[in-house]
């Protein structure tokens, strides 16, 4: 496995993996690669934006990208998405991106980490096991318009 910092040469093939990933279960999202590339640019186009890619046979295999924001206490990195691809599932690669992609965030004196993802054992229960917890007095609230 080689593990590459996110940047824009690598924007088309993460577009494509993210819309497979989240348009399968448990998300079964609507994402065309179009939607996934503007949304992909925009996060690495932000303030703090740090990610990595992972490819093994010279394949995009997976991705993880978020970004840094200040504390009174310290810097806290909010992940914003993480998904590899379906097909070779079960092989750990998302375990040996986000090993690799954590130890490089200790590198850059990043304090902490926080998420939001679905509730259930296929969602919540993948960060359990890397050592997430819920965190019981926060909610995440949102508003149609």
């Amino acid at each position: 496995m080689e593990f590459y910092e996110v940047t824009m040469k690598h924007l088309n093939e993460m577009a494509a993996l993210y819309a497979d990933a989240f348009n399968a279960p448990p998300w079964n999202d609507k994402w065309t690669v179009k939607t996934a590339k503007k949304r992909l640019h925009q996060m690495i186009h932000c303030k703090g934006a740090f990610g990595l890619v992972v490819y093994q046979n010279e394949r995009l295999s997976g991705l993880i990208i978020g970004g840094e924001e200040q504390f009174y206490d310290g810097v806290m990195f909010t992940i914003k998405e993480f998904c590899v691809d379906r097909k070779p599932r079960g092989q750990g690669i998302g375990t040996s991106l986000f090993t690799e992609f954590e130890k490089r965030l200790k590198e850059k004196g990043i304090r902490e980490m926080i998420l939001f993802t679905s509730r259930g054992d296929s969602t919540e229960g993948i960060y359990h096991h890397r050592g997430f917890h819920s965190i019981d007095n926060m909610v995440m609230m949102g508003k149609e318009l």
